[in-house]
């Protein structure tokens, strides 16, 4: 049976799956001894199944989003980590959401769980990930410290992918710049100016039209507004670039904080840095990131 931990402290209930990528199953708050979903749950099924797409919101590392037919170049070196989805040839959302995390230390209100990668020739860079879930009196924080645990420098970036319900006319409000329009394989092909950016500034209907797209110049934080609650939340560099994803028909949509663009290892020669995103982490040095999501009632 999959183990799911909960963790409970004011009035808000969070659960994972440590064995499931250190994903989010559930995360809810109580109100008038009513329960509320600030992000879509899981259902029982989606746990046992191991269906990290039908969590409540999961971790993206080393990469967020796709790497075109799982191939790039660094360093000298061709990286080739093949797709682990059936019928897609580029790589898509890392592989910490696929493998399983360990407790290092659980209480009441804060759960600290930790992967480690050992070089390997699909992926030859070492690194240690913590990761850290803290129930507060304000909301849910959710920090990533990351170390290059390796001799070289190392190819870097991750995300985090939320779930929220969609009930009734539900409303996101987003600060963005510019927008990356891509080809029929979602790969990116030019930064440039995007009808949303006026509407999410102003709140945007989530239900009104379905869109998969990455936005730029983003302040780094979002709002998502319910007929009796909302959900604000922040986050750190290095993820600067915002992902709207609400296809057509579902009752979720997601608003993803990325820390890179589609394909962005492959973009490195074509692009400025600032525009795509990724890092690159030196021999033993630390990355330490944050996503903060704060609910409240109307």
């Amino acid at each position: 049976m999959v183990k799911v931990v909960t963790l409970s402290a004011y009035g808000q209930l969070l659960q994972v799956v440590p064995e499931l990528g250190a994903a989010i199953s559930r995360y809810a708050v109580e109100c008038d001894n009513v329960w509320y979903d600030f992000l879509r749950p899981a259902t029982s099924q989606a746990i046992a199944q191991g269906d990290i797409s039908g969590m409540a919101s999961f971790l993206m590392a080393p990469w967020a989003g796709r790497i075109q037919n799982g191939r790039f170049d660094y360093h000298g070196k061709t990286i080739h980590y093949p797709s682990r989805i059936a019928g897609l040839a580029h790589s898509m959302h890392g592989f910490t959401r696929d493998m399983p995390w360990q407790i290092v230390e659980q209480t009441q209100d804060c759960l600290v769980l930790r992967f480690v990668h050992q070089a390997t020739e699909e992926w030859p860079f070492s690194f240690d990930m913590v990761q850290t879930y803290h129930l507060a009196e304000d909301g849910l924080s959710i920090d990533v410290e990351v170390q290059n645990t390796g001799l070289e420098v190392m190819p870097f970036s991750m995300g985090h992918h939320p779930f929220f319900p969609i009930e009734g006319e539900t409303k996101l409000y987003a600060h963005v710049q510019q927008a990356w329009f891509s080809d029929d394989e979602l790969m990116p092909t030019h930064l440039d100016n995007h009808p949303l950016v006026q509407r999410l500034a102003m709140g945007y209907p989530v239900q009104e039209a379905s869109w998969d797209t990455i936005f730029t110049g983003w302040d780094k934080s979002a709002t998502i507004e319910w007929s009796n609650r909302r959900l604000s939340y922040t986050v750190s560099t290095p993820m600067d670039f915002f992902v709207l994803y609400n296809p057509t028909g579902e009752t979720w949509f997601c608003a993803e904080p990325f820390g890179n663009i589609t394909d962005s290892f492959n973009l490195r020669e074509k692009f400025p840095r600032q525009n795509i995103g990724g890092l690159d982490i030196a021999a033993g040095n630390k990355l330490k990131t944050y996503f903060c999501l704060k609910p409240a009632f109307y």
